[in-house]
């Protein structure tokens, strides 16, 4: 590998013999999108699984995603590689940052890697670092829709028995709660009235029964908590609204969720006038 300086408009590259792809933006102090080529985005895999620099590391994560957010890398490739680096990077910033790099690929294109699942436990289970396991199992948890990985979950949940060298905390189960109600309609009901029975926090059973509606399998209880939340007194604890509604409008329920973007239009100016993070005075 050699450096090349790019002062000027054109500038030739001092070496003999063929380039293998091109490494941009090296020392992360260059600023805006660096287009790569299929050859480029093999030099840039190639040298994240094996370079120690961090900031170079980095940089290449970086170029990585946003030339799949602009389209010139397949999310199938991304999520196969990253999941694959993410197996032996011990970086307690990088690992997070890829992870979440993964997190939004699989949102932006769903059903995009099948594999994915089967790649994230393998993290949970052999990582070597445990809070990278914890990560991963948070992403695991949030992701996971297919029978095996449901079925995986709803044991750790019901046995309150986590992963090895994996510690959940409360919340961790409470949102495996959620989750699992959305997927298992089913079981919706019992998971609900099990996590509430848990919790002994009064302000966590304040929000848990605040929130918990929102993922219950009676479509009648979830509009009811909708229409609730248009009334700005509903909507005072703003995290637990917006979790609330994060919940109603789950890419599972996304057809049944469709009535309620007109009455949220309809009040948007109200919300921006009552709601506490636009009414703040600048200190």
């Amino acid at each position: 590998m050699f450096t090349v300086d790019l002062k000027e408009k054109e500038q030739p590259f001092p070496v003999n013999g063929e380039i293998k792809g091109l490494l941009p933006n090296t020392d992360g102090r260059g600023y805006g999108f660096f287009h790569l080529s299929p050859e480029d985005t093999a030099v840039c895999m190639e040298e994240l699984n094996t370079t120690t620099d961090e900031v170079l590391k980095g940089t290449i994560l970086i170029n990585l995603y946003e030339n799949l957010l602009h389209h010139t890398i397949a999310p199938e490739w991304f999520m196969e590689n990253l999941s694959a680096y993410l197996s032996r990077e011990k970086n307690t910033l990088l690992f997070p940052a890829a992870l979440g790099y993964i997190r939004n690929c699989e949102r932006l294109h769903p059903g995009s890697y099948p594999l994915l699942e089967n790649r994230l436990w393998e993290l949970v289970t052999s990582h070597p670092v445990e809070e990278h396991r914890l990560l991963t199992f948070r992403l695991y948890a949030g992701t996971a829709h297919s029978k095996e990985a449901l079925d995986r979950l709803y044991t750790i949940w019901k046995e309150e028995q986590a992963p090895e060298k994996c510690v959940l905390s409360e919340n961790d189960f409470i949102q495996l709660s959620y989750h699992l109600s959305i997927h298992l309609p089913e079981r919706a009901e019992e998971i609900v009235r099990t996590q509430k029975q848990r919790i002994t926090n009064p302000d966590r059973q304040k929000e848990y029964a605040f929130i918990s509606p929102a993922v219950s399998a009676d479509k009648v209880q979830r509009d009811s908590l909708f229409q609730a939340l248009l009334i700005a007194e509903n909507r005072r604890i703003e995290p637990w609204a917006a979790t609330a509604l994060s919940w109603l409008n789950h890419p599972v329920r996304q057809q049944e969720a469709i009535h309620y973007i007109r009455p949220a239009l309809d009040i948007l100016q109200e919300v921006q006038r009552t709601g506490d993070i636009f009414s703040r005075q600048p200190g």
